[in-house]
């Protein structure tokens, strides 16, 4: 077995040297008592993946940073005296060696371990991995909703058996991701047959930002000697993609401008040189907004924020690089539509969301439902279950009429958004419904009335003037908006009409129908009704009938959505 020879080193010299040791890659770990030694250990070592535990900690204060190959692994860090800390880390030798140094006023090494892992085995089904930044991340929604990065909804679009783990991290570039470790977590984990979906360019340009910044040709020499060399060296399967395109608009020719190349055209360069797959989202993104997107729709892909429509930034945004969902989305199936043509990937790719429902095939619904499942991603009540014509909770009508006419959601405020809870899914889609007004008053419970209140986010200042937003305050104690219960076909109707007219899409009025039941339907209800029958979105029974006590099946929920398409 080779041995390894392990060595403390000061500074700028050689200190002490620990006798040899055999690592072995079978679990067996070396401990190395540095008590009274100089915090650095120098490790030669041969390939493979190390797991480290550096337990600092002692009689008097604690101050502390881990490095590890020169990447700054664990943040300054404080623990009072007695206290102690066991800092867990992976990594991958860099030329033959493991470096280990603590930082610090006073960092109070006690101990390093080290532990050559052991090689993995294949798994049953191949485990998807990302590297990337922050328009792949995975975002938290109650803190920074509605950002989304394309690495969150990646694997909707497969079946249950693959996972993906996202491990994109914002502001990071290949660089900082790599001294984060953040790389070396991930080779220590990855399997023969695994994935490895690499993505960066954003941030490795940013010279004013040493930590990130790297040269092309380094970029370059990093991604293929480590992110694609360490990755085939485990059997896995490394996959690059270039940068999200960013929402750049050129004004004087209409079109969206090219974006991100400084560092998209060294990585098409690495994947001709190296023989690796190559996903060009980048590419795909501009031809596809310029040739089938208008400006409105990809800019509303993008994070650009109305006031309160942020946790983040409520005052608003006009971020052209990251993501809402409806973006993330779009980015995530350019990259599956590419992985459709890996071949055992392929056949765990969901080619239509409704082409698991077994309870659809020969219902009058089943073309709505295989369209609109796949458009928005209406699940069903389980991976084999649409329940067609189960009836279709207030939440998610309110939800499908605010996507589909381009009305955005709103941060959660606990105590404005009605009975909605901040674990509730729905919060975010009652909030900006309650903020806009699309709610009628006769489908709050207690509510007496409405007002506007003019809410102030940002004073003004020399440079800039105030940032409001008026709001609609519904009145009365104890409301309730009750989003889980059946919604009715009128109060559907109300719902849609109101998301559409504060879309600025409001349907022709000239156009109406006239319900053999217009006699029974309610004086709120009525002109939403006649106007979306007019227009053939709200279409009455063979009787000629409305109907607006009914509730509203799932079936009869997404007909409407798949009728409304063509109108907007």
């Amino acid at each position: 077995m080779k041995r390894l020879v392990l060595m403390i080193a000061a500074a700028a010299m050689l200190a002490a040297v620990f006798p040899c040791a055999s690592l072995a890659a079978d679990g067996n770990v070396k401990s190395y008592d540095m008590t009274g030694r100089d915090p650095v250990l120098t490790v030669d070592a041969e390939d493979g993946d190390y797991k480290i535990n550096v337990i600092t900690g002692g009689s008097t204060e604690t101050n502390a940073n881990v490095y590890i190959n020169g990447g700054e692994r664990v943040r300054a860090y404080t623990l009072e005296a007695g206290e102690e800390q066991d800092n867990e880390q992976f990594a991958v030798p860099r030329d033959g060696k493991i470096t280990i140094e603590v930082k610090g006023e006073s960092p109070n090494v006690k101990e390093i371990k080290i532990e050559k892992l052991p090689e993995r085995e294949r798994r049953d089904e191949p485990v998807i991995y990302i590297a990337g930044d922050s328009t792949a991340q995975t975002y938290d929604h109650s803190k920074v909703y509605p950002q989304t990065g394309w690495g969150q909804v990646l694997g909707d679009y497969f079946t249950s058996d693959i996972a993906v783990e996202n491990r994109a991290m914002g502001g990071r570039s290949s660089k900082s991701f790599d001294n984060d470790g953040r790389l070396d977590r991930i080779l220590a984990e990855i399997c023969p047959g695994d994935y490895l979906l690499i993505q960066f360019g954003i941030n490795d340009g940013a010279v004013d930002k040493p930590e990130r910044y790297i040269s092309t040709d380094d970029y370059k020499a990093l991604i293929a000697d480590k992110y694609i060399g360490e990755t085939k060296k485990r059997g896995a399967v490394p996959i690059l993609l270039t940068a999200t395109a960013a929402s750049w608009w050129d004004e004087e020719n209409d079109c969206f401008m090219e974006s991100r190349q400084d560092y998209a055209g060294p990585t098409r360069e690495i994947a001709e040189e190296t023989g690796v797959t190559l996903i060009d989202v980048n590419k795909i993104a501009e031809e596809d907004y310029n040739s089938n997107r208008t400006k409105d729709e990809v800019f509303s892909m993008y994070f650009i924020c109305e006031p309160l429509e942020s946790a983040a930034y409520p005052t608003g945004t006009d971020d052209h690089t990251h993501l809402k969902e409806r973006g993330a989305r779009v980015q995530a199936e350019y990259i599956v539509d590419e992985l459709r043509k890996i071949g055992d990937l392929s056949d765990h790719i969901v080619t239509n969301r409704a082409d698991s429902f077994t309870d659809i095939s020969g219902h009058w619904a089943e073309e709505y439902i295989k369209t609109y499942a796949d458009t928005l991603l209406l699940n069903g009540m389980s991976d084999t279950e649409f329940a067609p014509e189960r009836s279709i909770s207030r939440a998610e009508f309110l939800k499908m009429s605010m996507e589909l006419a381009g009305v955005s959601g709103h941060a959660y405020r606990s105590e404005e958004c009605l009975d909605a809870g901040e674990d509730d899914w729905y919060r975010f889609y009652v909030q900006g419904a309650a903020d806009k007004g699309l709610i009628p008053v006769q489908m709050i419970e207690n509510c007496t009335g409405t007002s506007i209140e003019t809410k102030t986010l940002a004073e003004a200042t020399d440079e800039a003037e105030a940032v409001t937003a008026d709001v609609s305050i519904y009145e009365g104690e104890e409301l309730a908006f009750n989003a889980e219960e059946p919604i009715t076909r009128g109060e559907a109707a109300v719902i849609l009409y109101n998301a559409l007219c504060a879309a600025g899409k409001e349907p022709d009025s000239s156009e109406t129908a006239d319900f053999t039941d217009g006699g029974d339907i309610a004086d709120w209800i009525a002109d939403a009704a006649a106007v979306l029958g007019g227009n053939g979105v709200f279409c009455g029974y063979e009787d000629g009938s409305f109907m607006p006590d009914r509730e509203m099946t799932r079936a009869e929920a997404v007909k409407v959505m798949c009728s409304l398409k063509p109108v907007l």
